[in-house]
């Protein structure tokens, strides 16, 4: 058994890290179990396998992943800046 998941950190609340696990919701997780080093918005990858009758997690901050979200985030703010007419908003 081995498989891949995706976490992005959110943020961090005291000693632990708010993730997005997947895409899909919202987790928190103790701030120790993520790589050294690993800030918000970053992409961790875990892989998870069996061994023997056991469970091993490896985490790591994935660079490339973590450029393309930032990359697609800083895309979608100018977009919408694009469409902004600005001045004040009026209720």
């Amino acid at each position: 058994m081995s498989d891949t998941h995706r976490l992005i950190i959110d943020r961090f609340e005291e000693d632990l890290a708010v993730v997005e696990v997947d895409g899909e919701r919202f987790l928190e997780v103790p701030r120790w179990l993520l790589p050294d080093g690993a800030g918000e918005d970053d992409v961790i990858r875990v892989r998870r396998r069996a061994e023997g009758a056991g469970l091993v997690l490896e985490l790591e901050v994935d660079a490339e992943a973590t450029a393309e979200a930032r990359e697609e985030a800083r895309r979608l703010v100018e977009e919408l800046r694009a469409r902004d007419p600005g001045g004040d908003l009026v209720l």
